[in-house]
């Protein structure tokens, strides 16, 4: 979800087209699951 949620955020602010496999998902940095919230 926070993948898709980033893509289409970047798509939506103008990604441009030359640079479209930085938004593959093999290109996508991982998140950090939250450990410690309190």
């Amino acid at each position: 979800q926070a993948y898709l949620a980033d893509v289409i955020t970047r798509i939506v602010n103008g990604h441009p087209n030359s640079r479209i496999d930085d938004l593959m998902p093999w290109a996508h940095p991982a998140q950090p699951a939250l450990s410690n919230v309190a």
